[in-house]
């Protein structure tokens, strides 16, 4: 059995030893499934409601790219939205969806179309969407549009709500 100045002059050599080590990074965040490349997005209206109450239409799927980008303040993924901003100029061109512990999510005010094709039926919106990651590389998610004030003619103000879906597609042909 060792002594116990033995013992002490051991337990100076590790604490020294430590004490001269570099310095290392510790992650205390865990990164973010990216959200990269292409996309087909569904937005299925056919199980659209309004106020809880079914307001089926035909859904429809457009491609969209994404950029994820990670540093110290955490992670971005960027959807251009410049397709949707030529049919409706008050859009953003640009979503920035921010990792919130299991979900992207993004949300700000928006310019609603009571009548899709209808740019001068426009109303304010407040427009949230999320993205949850899925074992097949694609997200799943859900788009909730609340309507204020005197809302869309025939419907009043009130809560969208429209199942999203992004599944990764090859880029399209540079042309």
């Amino acid at each position: 059995m060792a002594d116990l100045s033995t013992m002490k002059r051991g337990l100076v050599g590790v604490v020294a030893s430590a004490l001269s080590l570099p310095p290392f990074a510790h992650a205390d965040r865990v990164e973010p499934p990216p959200i990269y490349g292409y996309y087909n997005l569904l937005i299925d209206f056919s199980k659209q409601t309004f106020n809880g109450a079914p307001t089926p239409m035909n859904p429809i799927t457009v491609p969209v790219p994404f950029t994820t980008h990670c540093d110290a303040g955490g992670c971005v993924a960027t959807l251009d939205n410049a397709d949707d901003h030529a049919r409706n100029p008050g859009a953003p061109m640009a979503y920035d969806y921010r990792w919130t512990g299991d979900r992207w999510q993004t949300s700000g005010e928006y310019p609603y179309f009571c009548d899709r094709n209808d740019p001068n039926s426009v109303v304010t919106a407040q427009r949230s969407d999320y993205w949850i990651p899925q074992r097949d590389g694609g997200f799943a998610g859900e788009r909730t549009l609340v309507v204020g004030g005197a809302g869309c003619q025939g419907e009043g103000p009130g809560t969208h709500r429209v199942p999203i879906s992004l599944t990764p597609i090859d880029p399209p042909p540079a042309g």
